[in-house]
């Protein structure tokens, strides 16, 4: 959610220690009163409390308490109930995929960096890349629980299948994408969900659009 709202990753990354991290004054005190009334049984410490009160008004405090208040609400009930976390917006996880095309300039790298935003981000059990070498799809970037073969034949399986064909392949919580280039496979995207119901609502237009931007980096 953070991330939709332009929170960088530097930012995302310094809540582990908001103490340490370059956050401006204000956002800091903020940061750590949360801390304060989130941890244990939410006693705050005077000199948290003194450094909020130098940067906010007694109004503005209050209303800081509350939403921290509201979030630790939610977070205890979805946790009592078992609540699943929600997945990442699809736009979210583009733009973080765009900005990791713009900045990496290996193939191997960019792969490795969008297979791990989409297998967090969206939760999938397996996410994996293959690059197209002659008449072989060769894997590129894998996260799952157990690697698949190193490459497979043009008709070799659902990558194969879909990399000589060229035709995007769904099957139950699986769904296979061609990298098309120059009206060309130059790739595959092979994602796997555990929640069957959204791969072709939801996954399958984001797999697509992440395969399209691949497709000029795997040629």
């Amino acid at each position: 959610m953070a991330k939709q709202f332009g929170v960088s990753d530097a930012a995302l990354d310094g809540l582990k220690d908001p103490g340490r991290h370059a956050f401006p004054p204000d956002q800091r005190a903020a940061l750590l009163f949360a801390d304060a009334m989130t941890d244990g049984p939410g006693h705050v410490p005077d000199p948290v409390y003194q450094e909020l009160r130098r940067h906010f008004s007694e109004a503005q405090i209050v209303e800081i308490a509350c939403v921290i208040g509201l979030f630790n609400y939610f977070n205890r009930f979805n946790n009592a109930l078992h609540v699943e976390i929600t997945l990442t917006d699809p736009d979210v996880i583009m733009r973080r995929i765009e900005e990791a095309s713009a900045t990496t300039l290996a193939v191997t790298d960019l792969c490795e960096r969008v297979v791990d935003i989409l297998y967090q981000g969206r939760r999938y059990v397996r996410a994996g890349i293959y690059q197209r070498v002659k008449d072989r799809l060769v894997l590129r970037a894998w996260r799952g629980p157990a690697a698949p073969p190193a490459s497979f034949r043009l008709g070799e399986g659902d990558v194969g299948a879909t990399g000589q064909s060229g035709v995007t392949r769904v099957t139950g919580s699986a769904l296979v994408v061609p990298v098309i280039a120059a009206s060309a496979v130059a790739g595959v995207v092979e994602v796997a969900g555990d929640r069957s119901a959204i791969i072709e609502e939801e996954d399958r237009p984001l797999v697509e659009r992440v395969a399209t931007l691949l497709a000029a980096r795997l040629t």
